[in-house]
């Protein structure tokens, strides 16, 4: 490989790892909006497959869950997020919640057209 090319997949490769922390970073952002708002709309594709405490869950049941819940007067505390990209459309996320309902998260987020919506999801609450 000559001196002109590695300079080249050098710079391709800085390219590519800018974009994915640039992605990375927006759908962190995404995912903490979700969790302010307090409900999936604009979050979460209306065909949604998801896996909650109780079972299988759809948009619907994801938006009841939300207004069950109602407004919670707390701060969405998350970490240890992990965020791995499938191709250029699709992301796999992983994290921890604190606060009133602590819980780990799964999200399988998809990019649709210009929005990033999750389209599947699974939550599992914090072991005691």
């Amino acid at each position: 490989m000559t001196i002109f090319k590695s300079i080249i997949l050098v710079g391709a490769v800085t390219v590519a790892s800018s974009a994915i922390a640039d992605a990375t970073d927006d759908l962190i952002a995404l995912d903490k909006q979700w969790g302010e708002a307090g409900g999936p709309a604009g979050f979460v594709s209306e065909d949604v497959m998801g896996i909650g405490p109780n079972g299988i869950v759809g948009f619907s049941d994801m938006v009841a869950e939300a207004e069950a819940a109602g407004d919670v007067d707390e701060s969405y505390v998350v970490s240890g997020y992990k965020v791995t990209f499938l191709n250029d459309d699709i992301a796999v996320m992983v994290h921890t919640a604190a606060g009133s309902d602590p819980h780990s998260s799964l999200h399988v987020f998809q990019k649709q057209g210009d929005t990033w919506l999750v389209v599947a999801n699974a939550s599992a609450p914090a072991s005691q």
